[in-house]
């Protein structure tokens, strides 16, 4: 079941999810206001205390230039550190970066990385897996593939997924596809029009989505700022979701009450720390007029 925390975060990636073919509407603007500098701060924060979706956050930042200096590679660096503590929707975008033609490209890689969340319950990925081997190209065509991922986004009830199955049942080019699985589901979710109810001469043939069952969230924050700002008061009082930390210099918490204080000697931690600047002292940080203080 997902925490509110992970619900707030994957509603503000799911208005920021890119696809590595097309542009996107949702796209979190480059911004280089005194706000949005200070919002990438608060992230900054949040990720040396170990919050695992700052560090998802982070990267898109980095990404598209909020609050910072736009940098691919640092980008994928927080993509790949928040899907390792389970973030699927950062293990996802890191492996969109993968496939997208830069110096980063590397079909493999990202493959695995999309196989890996769609293994997880990551519908998007399932879905973007799904496309690609049944238009082949980025990869060498498989329909068995495509038909096993498409049926288990289909199933995850990934909206891209199901209007994308329905127009593939339908279509008179498609629907002769061995697409098994996939047209299974598809077929309980069937109902037939008659001519009276359609009012044309034919019958037709639509997907009836069961309502309630399509996963939906009341969003009542308009701008990535509100959304921001709900994510990191919530973070802000919560313990760290991962094992690596800073030590005991966060306000209010002892070595007692964090993640491995005790830990130093280990080997990938020293490794980490010396990946990324977690063992910098945490700064107080403050926004006046804000929704959120991170202390």
């Amino acid at each position: 079941m997902m925490t509110k925390n992970t619900i707030i975060f994957s509603l503000i990636l799911s208005f920021l999810a890119f696809a590595p073919f097309k542009s996107q509407a949702n796209q979190l603007p480059e911004c280089s206001t005194s706000e949005c500098v200070e919002y990438f701060k608060a992230y900054r924060i949040l990720t040396k205390r170990g919050h695992s979706s700052a560090m998802g956050m982070l990267g898109e930042f980095y990404y598209v230039g909020y609050g910072t200096d736009k940098d691919i590679d640092i980008a994928l660096k927080w993509y790949r550190r928040a899907g390792k503590y389970g973030v699927m929707d950062a293990k996802y975008k890191a492996g969109v970066l993968y496939l997208q033609d830069t110096h980063l490209k590397d079909i493999d890689e990202g493959v695995e990385y999309l196989e890996y969340a769609s293994k997880r319950g990551h519908g998007q990925s399932s879905y973007l897996l799904g496309k690609m081997y049944l238009g082949g190209g980025m990869v060498e065509q498989d329909l068995a593939r495509a038909d096993q991922y498409l049926a288990r986004a289909y199933e995850e009830k990934n909206f891209a997924a199901r209007n994308y199955g329905q127009e593939l049942y339908l279509h008179e080019s498609t629907k002769k596809l061995p697409l098994r699985k996939l047209y299974d589901l598809i077929s309980k979710d069937v109902v037939t029009l008659t001519p009276e109810q359609t009012g044309s001469n034919e019958q037709t043939a639509v997907i009836n989505f069961p309502e309630g069952e399509m996963e939906t969230l009341d969003v009542k924050m308009d701008t990535f700022e509100g959304m921001f700002g709900t994510h990191i008061a919530q973070l802000n009082n919560m313990i760290p979701d991962t094992s690596k930390g800073t030590g005991s210099n966060i306000a209010g918490q002892t070595c007692a009450t964090m993640w491995g204080c005790s830990s130093e000697g280990d080997g990938e931690r020293i490794q980490d720390v010396l990946l990324s600047d977690w063992g910098l002292e945490t700064l107080q940080f403050r926004l006046e007029g804000s929704i959120f203080i991170i202390n």
